[in-house]
């Protein structure tokens, strides 16, 4: 039996639309999505003429004039530094410490933070400089 006339209907969907609207709304998130600024601290970090780069990702202790203290980026009291810094040696203990002062902190306050760095087992400790 052959049904003559009968034709298929082809119909297809036109995806144009749907990537305007797709790519309007990705740029209407771009444009009201909110960046949140690391809090960092701000240093100026003293100067060294045989200062050399390292390669490998040491713990990172930084201290401000106002002796405030990071480690990793995030702050934290002196009390509270040797322990973080035990927990951090545990996972690997042949770590660097990299110890960033500002140029005007009391050498004081920074042997107290070296004294916590070395009570918590840390014994590559290295000054951040900048070369002139």
């Amino acid at each position: 039996m052959d049904f003559e006339g009968r034709a298929r209907i082809h119909s297809h969907l036109d995806i144009a639309p749907l990537i305007d609207i797709v790519f309007l709304l990705l740029v209407f998130f771009m444009l009201t999505s909110t960046f949140i600024v690391p809090e960092a601290i701000e240093l100026e970090l003293p100067e060294s003429t045989s200062a050399s780069v390292t390669d490998t990702k040491p713990i990172i202790v930084s201290m401000d004039k106002k002796t405030q203290l990071s480690l990793n980026g995030e702050r934290i009291e002196l009390k509270q530094l040797r322990k973080a810094i035990e927990t951090l040696l545990k996972q690997d203990a042949t770590s660097a410490i990299t110890l960033k002062t500002d140029a005007h902190t009391e050498v004081q306050q920074l042997l107290k933070v070296m004294d916590e760095i070395r009570l918590a087992g840390g014994s590559n400790v290295a000054l951040a400089t900048s070369k002139k």
